[in-house]
């Protein structure tokens, strides 16, 4: 999706829409995000205050980041999806 007089998609669509690029428009993408309790963080071994973000792409879990902007975090995670592409090529 391209920017359209000023529009620009949100972060999460980005995602969705590097994904679907990379791994082919039949893919069944979902990318979730939350930003977890203390406990569930420490759990996690994410900083507490930042919010993660995955995306599972057919079932299988590719990648996950996190920050303290959840716009950065979705950012961090196309590099992530990105990286993952690229190791299952070389794979």
């Amino acid at each position: 999706m391209s920017a359209f007089y000023g529009f620009k998609a949100n972060p999460k669509r980005l995602v969705e829409d590097k994904a679907h690029r990379l791994f082919g428009r039949d893919a069944k993408v979902a990318v979730t995000g939350a930003r977890p309790a203390p406990p569930e963080a420490k759990r996690l071994n994410v900083p507490v205050g930042h919010y993660l973000v995955d995306v599972c792409i057919d079932g299988q879990f590719i990648a996950a980041a996190h920050a303290r902007d959840w716009r950065k975090a979705y950012g961090l995670l196309v590099i992530e999806l990105e990286k993952a592409y690229e190791a299952s090529l070389t794979a």
